[in-house]
Parts: C-alpha cells; sequence; structure tokens
C-alpha cells in the first residue's frame, strides 16, 4: 500500500509539472523571441555605427565634390557604397522616389582642420509579436560619425585649385520638330564630371558630345552643370534651341505625261 501510494503521488508530480512546463513553453519562447530581435537589432546597430565611419572617411577624403548633385560621381559611389553596406546587415535606409538614399556628410568647412559628420538612419524589422504591437513592426536606429577634413585646402581657404567654368556650343540652333542638336563640351578649368538639362525633361551625362532630339515645337533652354575637387558652375545660355513645325517635302512635275523621251522640270 505504501508503494503504491509513492507511486500515485509521483505520478501526479509528473502530470503537474509537465501542466506547468506546458503553460510556460510560450512564454519562454516568447522570451527567446524577444532575446532574438533585440540582439539582431543591437548589431544592426553596430554595423550601423561602422557604416557610418566609413561615409564620413569617404566624405572627408572627398571635400570638394558636388554633394548637391546626385549625379556626381563621387556622390554615386557614397550612396552605392552606403546601399551595398545596408543590403548585407539587413538595414532599411530612408527611401527618395523609393529609392534607399542615406543622408549626405554635413561639412563645417572645406580646409584641412575642418570636419564632416555622416548621420545614418535605418529600420530593422521586428519579428517578435509582443514588440511589434507595442513599438510597430520595424524600429529606427541611427550612428553618427564625425571625421577630420583630410583633402587639401579649399578655394575659400586659400587653396591653389578652383572650380571650372562651364560653356558649350549646340549646333543647329533650330529647325523642324524632329530636328537632332549636338552639344559639345567647350567648358575650362578641367572638370570631372558633366551634368546636361536639355530643357524637354530629358538629361544626359558626361562630356560628350551629347546628342538629343526635340520632337515637339518650341524654344528649349539648355543647361551645363560642370565640376571638379573644387567646385562646379552652371552655364544656362539665354538663347535656347528653337524647335518649329515638322517639315514637309513636296514637288511639282511640269509636264506630268508625254511621249518619250519626256524632259520633266521639277519645282519645289
Amino acid at each position: 500500500m505504501i508503494r503504491r501510494a509513492h507511486r500515485v503521488r509521483r505520478q501526479k508530480s509528473r502530470g503537474q509539472s509537465l501542466v506547468e512546463f506546458t503553460l510556460a513553453l510560450p512564454v519562454l519562447l516568447i522570451l527567446t523571441m524577444i532575446a532574438i530581435d533585440f540582439g539582431r537589432i543591437y548589431l544592426g546597430w553596430v554595423n550601423l555605427q561602422n557604416m557610418a565611419r566609413i561615409a564620413a572617411n569617404y566624405a572627408a577624403n572627398n571635400p570638394r565634390a558636388n554633394w548637391g548633385n546626385p549625379a556626381d560621381p563621387v556622390v554615386v559611389k557614397y550612396q552605392n557604397q552606403v546601399r551595398g553596406d545596408a543590403t548585407a546587415t539587413n538595414c532599411d535606409l530612408p527611401k527618395i522616389s523609393g529609392t534607399p538614399t542615406a543622408a549626405g556628410p554635413v561639412f563645417s568647412g572645406t580646409s584641412l582642420g575642418d570636419t564632416v559628420t555622416v548621420n545614418l538612419r535605418c529600420s530593422f524589422g521586428v519579428v517578435t509579436p509582443v514588440i511589434s504591437n507595442v513599438l510597430g513592426s520595424a524600429i529606427s536606429v541611427g550612428a553618427t560619425s564625425t571625421f577630420p577634413v583630410k583633402s587639401g585646402i579649399g578655394a575659400a581657404g586659400g587653396g591653389t585649385g578652383s572650380a571650372p567654368t562651364a560653356s558649350f556650343t549646340a549646333s543647329p540652333t533650330s529647325g523642324g520638330a524632329g530636328i537632332t542638336v549636338t552639344f559639345t563640351d567647350t567648358s575650362t578649368g578641367q572638370p570631372t564630371s558633366w551634368t546636361w538639362d536639355f530643357g524637354d525633361g530629358a538629361t544626359g551625362t558626361g562630356q560628350g558630345p551629347q546628342m538629343h532630339q526635340y520632337n515637339i515645337q518650341g524654344t528649349y533652354n539648355v543647361t551645363l552643370t560642370v565640376s571638379n575637387a573644387n567646385g562646379s558652375n552652371t552655364n544656362n545660355p539665354p538663347t535656347g534651341i528653337t524647335v518649329g513645325p515638322a517639315q514637309a517635302v513636296d514637288f511639282i512635275g511640269t509636264p506630268q505625261s508625254g511621249s518619250s523621251p519626256l524632259a520633266v522640270a521639277s519645282t519645289d
């Protein structure tokens, strides 16, 4: 009887432990997911700090790039570098017109001894229901890094470099709809990047020559912006490209019939 009583108590104890474990298991799983989520976010923040340092160091070596021009090769490389790092760490950068875009560097100046600061922000997805219900499906994380300017002395600081001067020629400058115009760069000052605005919503990059077709009647003002390590310059001549109605080809032949051989005079 005593053994049987002990056996019954052990069975009851096992059953009670199983029930308690079953009740505690969801809580343990949620706590584990929370730990994993916060671990991912912390690791993302560490990687973001490194991304900011790399971006600030790159900007410090290129202080006189045309940072306001998204087509500048230095700016393009900066954005591609940050986007690549963000993809590798599952970091969602803020989007501009649907494109992930990092905030540009902020310079205190472009002379040696000045500083550049890069402030990056990105979002990390959350998978734990408890956290997502309270904080949302993503948590935004930021990182800031500051580096001293390393490359040369800017023009404002009395350096030897200077910004280029933009200029170009166009041929022809007028014609009917469908006209193709050739634009030739004549800029001085050793520019390293070229951005063209053809006035009809189309743009182009590169030194050229650039060829552009105008298909709609009107007058178009063309703009060329050039830049190098010392700055940028824009040229927008007051005389634009004049496009008239499409030209038609027609002529009259006289006489229009006769015996062979027949001599016909053609009049435009």
